[in-house]
């Protein structure tokens, strides 16, 4: 059975969700675990200028609250998915594929659906019955950074650097440690705003997130028939064992939009895939190079790794350290 067709919008705001073969813990909290994901995410996110929202990472999968409008999102995550599967995976000391499947990015439609879907991101370990509260979640998650208002920095390690200073002569007597530090590079990770908030300052936005976040997770609460599993028996699961019946849903077309909306997304994602297959039908009878026919925007033309539309550009500059 085929994919669905990748496509990219400039000003749209995906939920990107992706989940560990068999449902595994190989996302489980830990101090190197929340490193090794804060370092990549902050990373890529830079190179690639992917705006995120919101995220939070469970033992077995993830959400990613993002837009971006350079059309490089799958870029973006072709590098951070497989460097994390890549890091993790020597982590473990296993061998083999990480993710179950591709990612899936989901279109938001409307502002409520964007506020529902951040509400339901940030609080994931609430709607898992696993903590009360957000802030009581020892994995990755974006609430640190609402709540304090602060950017995190993530930490990666230039192999490039490491071997090159370590080769100099002037570094013979430096410790693996000091060679290590010498190669890191820091990487800002901060919360854009939603676009119908945009107009607060800092910290009247993140007050607001906050807000929405606690009552959210206060409601969770009211309506949970069973206590939460807690923090001290996440961190003791094993990062090879899986649920006893691990939770599968249809993967849904759009979020949020009244019908006529979703009808509307629906008919506009028929209409590009009927182009994309008459621009490959054209490229398929040989008689026009690829880069003379015109897929539609946002779209990955055969053999090509940009969509049509996209620049290409990467920011491979330093940012400052912080202070």
């Amino acid at each position: 059975m085929g994919q669905p067709l990748r496509q990219q919008e400039k000003d749209a705001i995906y939920e990107i969700v992706n989940r560990t073969l068999h449902q595994f813990h190989g996302l489980k909290p830990g101090e190197e675990v929340n490193k090794i994901i804060l370092g990549l995410l902050a990373k890529y996110a830079w190179i690639y200028g992917v705006e995120i929202f919101a995220f939070c990472f469970m033992s077995n999968h993830f959400h990613i609250v993002a837009r971006c409008r350079s059309l490089q999102l799958h870029l973006f995550m072709r590098d951070f998915q497989s460097q994390l599967a890549r890091k993790l995976n020597k982590l473990h000391n296993r061998t083999g594929t990480f993710w179950e499947r591709r990612y899936t990015a989901t279109k938001i439609l409307d502002d409520d659906a964007l506020i529902d879907r951040l509400r339901y991101t940030v609080c994931n370990p609430c709607e898992s019955d696993l903590v009360s509260h957000p802030k009581r979640w020892p994995g990755l998650c974006s609430w640190d950074i609402h709540h304090s208002g602060e950017p995190m920095w993530g930490e990666v390690v230039d192999r490039e650097t490491y071997w090159r200073e370590k080769r100099k002569k002037k570094n013979e007597d430096k410790t693996e440690a000091e060679l290590i530090e010498m190669a890191t590079v820091r990487y800002p990770l901060e919360m854009a705003k939603l676009p119908q908030w945009k107009d607060l300052d800092d910290e009247a936005y993140h007050a607001k997130i906050v807000e929405e976040c606690h009552k959210h997770a206060g409601q969770l609460a009211e309506n949970r028939c069973k206590p939460c599993l807690g923090p001290k028996k996440v961190l003791a699961q094993k990062w090879s064992s899986r649920p006893a019946n691990p939770k599968k849903a249809p993967r849904p077309l759009c979020h949020g939009g009244d019908p006529e909306q979703r009808e509307e997304y629906r008919k506009h994602r028929w209409d590009v895939a009927d182009s994309y297959k008459e621009a490959v039908g054209k490229w398929r009878e040989g008689k026009t190079p690829v880069n003379r026919i015109e897929f539609p925007e946002g779209t990955i033309p055969p053999g090509h790794q940009f969509c049509y539309g996209c620049k290409g550009q990467f920011n491979m500059t330093v940012p400052p350290r912080p202070a």
